[in-house]
């Protein structure tokens, strides 16, 4: 939620805009044991509802524009809404669980199939993944994988073996790595070493299993071209994303995909176990679209690269800078 909130922020930011000349204020906004029962138009004390470990909102100078995620921030969001008199123009990511005619705008998923005529659709979540960002983690992490023979050479590209980027997520409340999906991920990567040359850049998160882990590094320990990040120093993550050409994704994680799909590396899929009704959507809606490719035990490195990366971040930004010129103007 977090990444969605300050995402959106900085993509606003990056518009350069004359009357979006902005600093961007991180606020945390956690609810006490009884504020988490009420919807947010409901909340009868938002501030008062605010937990110990959340930031003072007292003596403020209300924002221009405001965002908001996830359902426990609806309430503040309403609340700064009817303090600033209407002027504080308010943005909320993810459905807030509360009738739509209390914001400005909502940017929610199409899993979410929330209506209202100030709601946006994305077709996948908000992030803070910047192209910027990506060519400089590329530069970095080139130069560390060039002087291990793990990607090309300025010379040897033409002719180079696919680079397989992997992100593995893991156990959650829904999903999670049991061992048929690790057997049929193992399987995968062997079948792209052996039938493709394919040189593999594998990293776990935080959520990926141990059990996992240690099948990866035992299983590929001796082989020169599979690289495996052992959760030291600096994330390899945005590098991943940069170098490869094909990405191979856990399906648990809408983040990564989401991410995945900003490059121009086709996004492959590994189902692990567990479900979802409204995960299971968002999955489905890419493939029928075939925006991902959903793998089982082998991955076909034919796919196209996507010409048109998705950016669903700066397209609602962009949307919040035509709508605020306009929002502001009734103040004036």
């Amino acid at each position: 939620m977090r990444s969605q909130a300050l995402g959106l922020a900085s993509a606003i930011k990056s518009l350069n805009a004359p009357e979006i000349q902005c600093e961007i204020v991180e606020k945390t906004a956690n609810l006490n044991s009884w504020g988490k029962y009420f919807p947010g138009h409901l909340n009868p004390l938002p501030f008062k509802s605010l937990s110990k470990d959340s930031c003072s909102f007292e003596n403020e100078r209300w924002p221009d524009i405001l965002i908001t995620c996830g359902r426990r921030s609806s309430a503040i969001s309403i609340a700064i809404g009817k303090k600033s008199k209407g002027r504080t123009y308010r943005v909320h990511v993810q459905n807030p669980q509360t009738p739509t005619n209390y914001f400005n705008l909502i940017a929610s998923m199409q899993h979410d199939a929330l209506k209202g005529q100030n709601v946006i659709d994305t077709k996948v979540a908000l992030h803070k993944l910047t192209q910027a960002k990506l060519d400089e983690e590329q530069v970095k992490w080139r130069s560390i994988w060039q002087d291990k023979n793990l990607l090309p050479k300025s010379d040897e590209t033409e002719n180079f073996p696919p680079i397989l980027g992997v992100c593995l997520g893991g156990k959650n409340k829904k999903y999670g790595f049991d061992d048929q999906a690790l057997h049929n991920l193992i399987q995968c990567l062997q079948k792209a070493r052996k039938e493709q040359n394919a040189t593999i850049l594998l990293t776990p998160s935080s959520r990926t299993e141990s059990f996992v882990t240690k099948a990866l590094s035992e299983t590929f320990k001796d082989d020169e071209k599979v690289w495996i990040w052992d959760q030291a120093g600096d994330n390899p993550y945005f590098g991943i994303l940069s170098n490869a050409n094909h990405l191979l994704i856990t399906a648990d994680s809408v983040s990564m995909i989401s991410e995945g799909l900003f490059t121009k590396a086709p996004v492959h899929i590994l189902p692990l176990n567990g479900t979802s009704r409204r995960h299971k959507i968002f999955l489905d809606n890419l493939i029928s679209e075939k925006i991902i490719h959903p793998v089982d035990k082998i991955i076909e490195f034919s796919v196209k690269v996507t010409e048109q990366p998705i950016d669903e971040t700066a397209r609602i930004a962009q949307i919040i800078h035509q709508n605020y010129a306009d929002h502001i103007k009734s103040f004036s």
